[in-house]
Formats: C-alpha cells, sequence, structure tokens
C-alpha cells in the first residue's frame, strides 16, 4: 500500500474547517454561555426541567479552549466526531526525547524508546498500514523496527488493532487487556493479557497499565516517563475515554475516570495523549500534526498535574449529565 502524506493544501483546508469550526462553537458558547443544541437537549417541552444542564454547566466551567471539542462532543448525547475515517498519514516526529508519533491524522500510533529496545502502542487499521505508516515512518525517524520488543493495544476496535498480525508474524509479543482479546481471536498465553495495575519494564523504563472499562471492555491505560530536553514528566496515554453505548457503560466509564484521576493524581501525571486528538484535545492535534510549527521550549503535550485532573473532572461531569439524560428520556418514554 502507498503511504499517502496529507498535501499542503488538504492540510490547510482540514485545518480552515477545524478553525471555522472552534471559532463558531467559541463564539456560540462565550454568547450564550452554552450550545444551543446543548440547552435545549433532554427537554420536552417547556414544562419538562433539564435536570442534566446544571452538570453541563459545571462541565463548562472546567472546559479550557482546547479542550471545548471534548466538551461539545462528551456533553451532547450525539456530539460531533469530526475525526474518524478522515486522515492521511501523519507526518512522523519526536513529541519528546524519547516518544514519538507514527500514526495517521485521525488516529495515533507511537513509539516508546527504552534503553532496552522500543515498545510499540497501537497499531492503525491494517497490515498495510503497519508496514507503510508506522514501520516507514519509524525508519524515517531512525528508529529500528526489528528492536520493537512489546506491542501494546490499546483496545480491540480495528483502527488500533488492524495492523496486529503484522508484528505477530514477526512473533513481536502483542498485550491487550483481557477482555478485549476475545473479539482478536483469544489470549495465546497469559503473558498477553493486561491486567490493572500491572508494571512491565524494559531496561531503564516501567509502563504501568491501567484498565478503564467504557470505551470497550478491556481498554487499558499506559503510564510511563517522558523527557522533555531532559526533564522528566509522566504520560498518560489512554486508550479510549468516551463510553460506546448507553446508560451503563456510561456508568462504568464515570467508574474508569475516577480510577484514572485517582492513581494519576498521586504519580503525578503532567502529559496526556489520546489516538484522537482531534475529537479530545485540539491543542495536542495541532501540536502533533504539525511540527514545523513547534515554537523552541515549548511543549504543548505537557498540559501540568493541575490540569490533566481539571481536564478528566470535565470528562466525568458530561458523563454525569449524559446518566441523567439517559435517565430523563426513560422516564418520559415511561410515561
Amino acid at each position: 500500500m502507498k503511504k499517502i502524506r496529507a498535501t499542503a493544501g488538504s492540510t490547510m483546508m482540514r485545518n480552515a474547517g477545524r478553525a471555522f469550526f472552534s471559532a463558531g462553537l467559541v463564539m456560540a458558547l462565550l454568547t450564550s454561555g452554552l450550545p444551543a443544541e446543548l440547552a435545549a437537549q433532554g427537554r420536552g417541552g417547556a414544562q419538562n426541567q433539564d435536570l442534566s444542564l446544571p452538570l453541563v454547566e459545571q462541565a463548562f466551567k472546567m472546559a479550557e479552549g482546547r479542550y471545548l471539542m471534548s466538551f461539545s462532543r462528551y456533553c451532547m448525547l450525539n456530539g460531533p466526531n469530526t475525526a474518524n475515517g478522515k486522515g492521511d498519514a501523519a507526518t512522523p516526529s519526536r513529541l519528546f526525547d524519547n516518544f514519538y508519533y507514527v500514526g495517521r491524522t485521525d488516529v495515533g500510533a507511537w513509539v516508546l524508546r527504552t534503553s532496552d529496545g522500543l515498545v510499540l502502542f497501537d497499531t492503525l487499521y491494517s497490515t498495510d498500514e503497519a508496514e507503510s505508516i508506522i514501520v516507514s515512518g519509524m525508519r524515517e525517524l531512525g528508529l529500528d523496527p526489528d528492536e520493537i520488543r512489546m506491542v501494546v493495544l490499546t483496545h480491540s476496535h480495528g483502527d488500533h488493532s488492524g495492523g496486529m498480525p503484522y508484528f505477530r508474524e514477526r512473533e513481536v509479543p502483542v498485550l491487550v487487556g483481557g477482555p478485549d482479546w476475545e473479539g482478536l481471536g483469544g489470549a495465546p498465553n497469559p503473558e498477553s493479557i493486561i491486567s490493572d495495575g500491572q508494571v512491565v519494564t524494559f531496561g531503564d523504563t516501567s509502563i504501568t497499565f491501567l484498565l478503564i472499562p467504557g470505551h470497550t471492555n478491556g481498554t487499558i491505560g499506559a503510564m510511563f516517563p517522558v523527557f522533555e530536553n531532559g526533564e522528566r514528566h509522566l504520560a498518560l496515554l489512554a486508550g479510549g475515554i468516551g463510553p460506546v453505548g448507553g446508560l451503563e457503560q456510561h456508568r462504568t466509564a464515570i467508574d474508569s475516570l475516577a480510577h484514572v484521576a485517582s492513581v494519576t493524581e498521586s504519580a503525578g501525571v503532567d502529559v496526556f495523549v489520546d489516538p484522537h486528538e482531534a475529537i479530545i484535545d485540539t491543542g495536542a492535534w495541532e501540536y502533533i500534526m504539525h511540527p514545523e510549527h513547534r515554537l523552541p521550549n515549548q511543549n504543548n503535550l505537557i498540559v501540568g498535574a493541575d490540569g490533566f485532573q481539571q481536564f478528566i473532572q470535565m470528562l466525568s461531569t458530561c458523563m454525569q449529565a449524559r446518566v441523567v439524560m439517559f435517565e430523563q428520556q426513560a422516564a418520559e418514554a415511561g410515561r
């Protein structure tokens, strides 16, 4: 499969469209407090009070500009999706001294360099993309694909797991959250199953795994150190923070977010990475996709420990609002 880079023209058009959407959203938020869809959703008429609205307003107060896309997506039952299925190969780039991006413009793949080899997170849509985007991108960055010691799938959806056979054929161990192995043909051995709190160490680098179900039953997060000009930070790569499904999946996601908040606060996580930055963190998406625009001594993936906790709290509040929406819809339907 021929690797297709985003052309300057197509990139400019996408950026203009994203900027136009974000500007419109920001203006709506600033002029009316909340978008009309958010203010209206859940109301069956003037006589029906929207019980979710106080939670939505609370979440909005915590939403920094870079997270307005996530706010509008997750504080609505049918929020915008500007990413899936619209990606080209992104420009491979170094994000930190020891952490690299080798994914698409709509879904990520990353390489963590340790003193005992490389760890790959996620494998894109297909074996063709594993070779033409991930492996080719690694070589552009001076990383040897033969030094991959482990592949970690953040969850089993096809845009993350489709390239897995490419690496299994090369006998690279693949680790997946336990429940997600069912949709991938079953775990080949117990060592391939990720458990909550598990720590895997390669040389000088330890990776701590969290099970965070909601997006899928086996979605995982991974915590590991990254370095910016030699200064240590702690990153969380979360495999999926948006629940897929209805009421119970949202309750599960709220529990998972509470687990993430507790563990990461204690650990001091100050860097956050998501597979679909375009619908989560537009500041991170711009930083990753346009390395030519990065400013010296400014890494926009470093959000700070307090900033990360505020983001997780915003998401949790949006999920709680959605639970109220589901409950209110069910109550109205039963009348």
